[in-house]
């Protein structure tokens, strides 16, 4: 069974446990997911993913005290009583850009 694991894993570098333990079950074999985790783990088959990168535009951890929404409930008569804005990023072709639009919150333009 090992070597039988050891083959799978090594023509599919990328695939993690579960997909080595369905292979095996095409090919005939019946075994546990759990013992496929195991000697993949041993014989040190696992793959590792890295996180795909997300560019972060809020860090809400942190010991900062949080500031009150002044603008919520805010009754608007009129345009410049309140200005919001928000970031957000765009991912181009071969690199990340940001967004920021500032608009007017009663009129809504930007």
């Amino acid at each position: 069974l090992r070597d039988v694991i050891q083959r799978l894993a090594l023509a599919n570098r990328h695939y993690g446990y579960r997909r080595i333990g369905a292979l095996l079950g095409r090919e005939g074999w019946q075994v546990n997911h759990k013992r496929v985790l195991r000697v993949m783990g041993e014989d040190n088959l696992l793959c590792l993913r890295t996180r795909p990168f997300v560019p972060r535009t809020t860090d809400s951890r942190h010991s900062w005290r949080v500031v009150p929404n002044l603008a919520r409930g805010m009754e608007l008569t009129g345009v410049n009583q309140l200005w919001v804005a928000d970031i957000t990023y765009l991912h181009l072709a071969e690199q990340f850009a940001y967004l920021a639009v500032v608009l007017d919150a009663f009129s809504r333009k930007v």
